[in-house]
Parts: C-alpha cells; structure tokens; sequence
C-alpha cells in the first residue's frame, strides 16, 4: 500500500539537494532551453552532476558557535581549497527540528577521495586533527551522501534567483519502475509546473550512501506564502485533473516524504566565475 510519511526529518533532508541548486545558479543561464528540451536522440545520456551531501544533526547548545565555526572557519577553508559553491537548508524551520542542517557541494571527481582529508591537506597533520576535532564536538550526528542530478527532470530557477524555502519530497519508487518513474517526471508533471512558471523544480538521485530507488525533489519558494495558495499543479489544472495526475504516478511510488526547508545564505556561498566578474 502506497504511503505518504510527514516530517521524517533525516531522510527528508537528502536533497535536494538536492541539490542541482548549485549548478543550476552556476550555469548562469534563466532556464535554458537545452536542459529543458528533451534529447535530440533517444540513446543520448543527459549530463550528470555529483554533489556531496552532509547531513548534520547540532548539540542545542552548540548552535551558536556551529554558526560562528561555519563562517570563519569552514568557509574560508571551503574556499582555499578550491570549492565553488556550497549551499547550506535547515530543515525544522519553522517546523521540526531546526538544529539540522544540510551542506551541499559539487564533487568535481571521486579522484579527491583518495588523498587526505581536506583539513589534513590545507592545515597540515596536527591543526587539520584539531579542527575536526572541534567540528564534530558540536554534532550529534553526521550523515554523508553521494547524489547525482536530473536536469532534464528539473526547471531550472533564473540565475538571480534567492530562494527563501523550499518543499522537499523524497520518492522511493518501486523497485523496477525509475524509468517509468522520470518518463511520468519528464512528460506529465513538468509540462504542468511550466505552465505555472514554477521558480524551479530541481530533481536528484541519491547514489551512495542511501536508497538507490530514492529520488528527491525540491520546488523553489521565494516566500512562505506561496503555501497558502495551495499546490501548483491544482491550481494549473483544476482540482479533478490534478487527481488524475497523481493518481497517474501512484503505481510507480512505494513512498514518499515530504518536508520544508530554509535556505541558509548566510553559511551558503558561490565563488563568481571569470566571466560573471566581467
């Protein structure tokens, strides 16, 4: 039987994500039209991106100084060591648990895996030990995931776009039915959020360290408000052939789980490219 399970905070928080966000922002481009255009062949493989996905549960009382340890310490180590981009949710905000929190960059290759660790590396032996250290004092728990996008799944928010929220939807599908699944995606449930000039609807696939029949989507939101007008696709459709829609991909889903984020700008950051400084 098919199943709808709220607030399920640690899985929830496998985005996004998800997250194309990065990439998408960093292509620089308002949803451009080979990412939303389906293949020339059929035999084409679209473009995948991987990100690394770390889930962190904070002590209450160390909120304050993960937040301060994230800006003058992680940050800058992020970027001294080459990392573009990196996007920081918080799940529990306003509801659930806020002291989770999910930390999204891209993995440029898997090559980078097989040096030491990235502190080790920057701040040497010793001082790279004690700033782990001192970060996973603060923690709960920690949880790292390997993703991959789904761009042509995805509608691509506009370059300047500064989401305030998001809904996050994880979907473990049937075992067997992923292609059905991204065709229902692709063909179905897109059309419709384009109709709706949806801010973005990114799409990932969680590959390592997670369910591989899982995929997670996020639809941007640039305020909490849009909630109230209820679900996009209803309010494209009309309420029976929004029904029809879903009822269209109930035979591919064993589950799904749904959750509401908050973007974090203050921890998230993006290095601007050569031809964005121009």
């Amino acid at each position: 039987m098919k199943r709808i399970l709220w607030v399920s905070l640690a899985a929830a928080i496998i985005l996004l994500a998800v997250f194309v966000f990065p990439r998408a922002v960093a292509q620089g481009t308002a949803r451009p039209s080979h990412v939303l255009a389906a293949a020339p062949e059929a035999t084409a493989v679209p473009q995948r991106n991987w990100y690394t996905v770390n889930i962190v549960t904070v002590k209450r009382e160390s909120l304050n100084e993960f937040l301060e340890f994230q800006k003058s310490q992680a940050i800058p180590l992020l970027q001294r060591g080459g990392v573009k981009s990196r996007d920081v949710w918080q799940s529990g905000a306003p509801f659930g648990e806020g002291a989770m929190f999910t930390l999204v960059t891209p993995i440029e290759n898997f090559a980078h895996y097989d040096q030491e660790p990235r502190p080790i590396q920057l701040l040497g032996a010793e001082a790279g030990r004690a700033y782990q250290e001192k970060n996973q004092r603060m923690l709960v728990s920690s949880r790292t995931l390997a993703i991959q996008d789904r761009a042509e799944l995805s509608v691509m928010p506009n370059s300047s776009f500064k989401p305030k929220a998001g809904i996050l939807t994880l979907t473990t599908v049937v075992s067997g039915h992923a292609d059905a699944y991204e065709a229902y995606l692709k063909n179905d449930l897109l059309p419709v959020l384009k109709r709706g000039n949806v801010a973005g609807y990114l799409v990932s696939h969680t590959t390592f360290g997670g369910d591989a029949n899982e995929y997670a989507s996020m639809q941007l939101l640039d305020s909490y408000a849009e909630i109230d007008k209820g679900p996009l696709a209803r309010r494209v459709l009309g309420l029976q052939p929004w029904q029809e829609l879903l009822a269209k991909a109930a035979p591919h889903i064993a589950a799904q789980r749904r959750e509401l984020q908050r973007y974090v700008p203050d921890l998230s950051f993006r290095v601007a490219t050569t031809s964005q400084n121009r």
